[in-house]
């Protein structure tokens, strides 16, 4: 059977084709094998301020400074804060209910941005830094932070434009620095030390259940993949985020389950296949359990909510 796309993808590789156009010339020059772009919302075409569901196969910075409505994020609405930091992760659904237009600074990059696959080195702590920053709804920056923030981001805007052989090397180091303050910035918000080691750990985990989730299921298997008892795993990540293991698992599961039923034609029977539930009729009542409603509920209400047309 045919089967339609699951969602609309925004790729990479595509992001030079939606410039605005001033005076018959692109506004700005994107060069798609050169792995890191920014840019600002007036510079790219509505496709920066899409309202249809879509996701994206790279990585994404957005500095909001001005903008009315909601960020509606894995269907999760998140009421607009200026100014502020928000992540999207390689896959995340987002999209836009704008009273007012967006402005401000947008940073994308792919994985190997921070990944470089031809060398040993790597930013892997930085794209564990960016998926747990992506959990939260937003960073609001305090009148205090603002101008720090200006001056790294004129810094990284002056390297990008540079683009030189040591420029990636230099942007790296820069969006490193960007993604500390920030994050040190969201753990006071927490009123938590979440840069110390045991949080480190907890930050593996949710690295590792957001790849593995459709084939990895029980704590003790990824208390197996950090190399620690599933008792203190179980005990550290709900001291950390108030959930247990087992929560955000079935929590990372329901998210790709919700996915699959806004933006698919697969039924509820072949929902679960996709997902690794060999009894499709025990998803069923797996999502109902996790959420309170059966999935074909949860579709109806979805697509209505969102006005979404397949």
């Amino acid at each position: 059977m045919k089967r339609k796309e699951d969602i609309p993808f925004h790729y990479y590789s595509e992001t030079h084709k939606y410039v605005n156009i001033k005076d018959g010339h692109p506004a700005l020059s994107i060069n798609p094998n050169f792995p890191f772009i920014m840019t600002q919302f007036d510079l790219m075409t509505h496709r920066a301020q899409a309202q249809i569901p879509h996701r994206h196969d790279y990585y994404e910075i957005i500095f909001l400074e001005e903008g009315e409505g909601q960020h509606i994020i894995d269907y999760e609405p998140y009421k607009i804060k200026t100014p502020a930091f928000y992540f999207l992760s390689k896959g995340q659904i987002h999209f836009w209910e704008l009273k007012k237009g967006l402005a401000g600074k947008v940073l994308l990059f792919p994985r190997e941005f921070l990944i470089p696959p031809a060398t040993a080195f790597n930013h892997e702590g930085d794209l564990a830094l960016f998926n747990s920053l992506s959990k939260a709804p937003c960073v609001k920056l305090e009148d205090e932070s603002i101008s720090k923030i200006n001056i790294l981001l004129e810094e990284i805007n002056e390297e990008y434009l540079r683009k030189s052989d040591s420029s990636l090397s230099m942007l790296r180091a820069y969006v490193h620095i960007l993604l500390v303050n920030l994050f040190r910035m969201h753990a006071k918000e927490q009123n938590n030390n979440i840069l110390d080691n045991t949080n480190a750990m907890v930050r593996e985990f949710r690295q590792l259940v957001s790849e593995n989730y459709l084939t990895v299921r029980s704590v003790q298997e990824y208390a197996d993949l950090i190399g620690i008892s599933a008792t203190h795993l179980r005990d550290t990540v709900k001291n950390i985020t108030g959930y247990s293991p087992g929560q955000l698992i079935r929590q990372e599961i329901i998210f790709e389950a919700k996915r699959r039923l806004a933006n698919t034609e697969l039924t509820t029977a072949e929902i679960g296949y996709t997902l690794n539930f060999e009894d499709t009729s025990y998803f069923s009542r797996y999502f109902k359990r996790e959420t309170g409603s059966t999935p074909s509920k949860y579709r109806e209400e979805v697509r209505k909510k969102y006005q979404i047309k397949i």
